[in-house]
C-alpha cells in the first residue's frame, strides 16, 4: 500500500492559493450565491472578502476548534466544550 505525504509537514494542505478549509469555505459561499443571487449573494461574497483576511490573523486550526466549541464538531478521544473537569 504506497501513501503519499506531503514535502513538508509543517504546512497546511493548499488548494491554489487558499488553505483547505478555506477553499471549501469559498466554494461553499460562492455556490450558495449564485444559486442566491442578488443582492443577498453579492453580501454573502463581500462577507467572504472580510472573513478570509481575519482567518488568516488567527492560529491555524482556529476553525475547526471553534466549531468545536459550538459544539458542531467532536474529536476523537477529547472531552467536550461544555466539561469543566477532565480526569486522564
Amino acid at each position: 500500500m504506497d501513501e503519499r505525504l506531503p514535502q513538508y509537514l509543517h504546512r497546511p494542505v493548499q488548494i491554489l492559493w487558499f488553505g483547505s478549509d478555506e477553499f471549501i469555505l469559498v466554494v461553499s459561499t460562492i455556490f450558495v450565491a449564485v444559486i442566491v443571487g442578488g443582492l443577498i449573494g453579492w453580501a454573502l461574497v463581500f462577507a467572504l472578502l472580510l472573513f478570509i483576511p481575519w482567518k488568516r490573523s488567527t492560529p491555524r486550526g482556529f476553525l475547526a476548534h471553534l466549531a468545536w466549541r459550538w459544539g458542531l464538531l467532536g474529536f476523537r478521544h477529547y472531552p467536550g466544550p461544555t466539561q469543566t473537569r477532565f480526569y486522564e
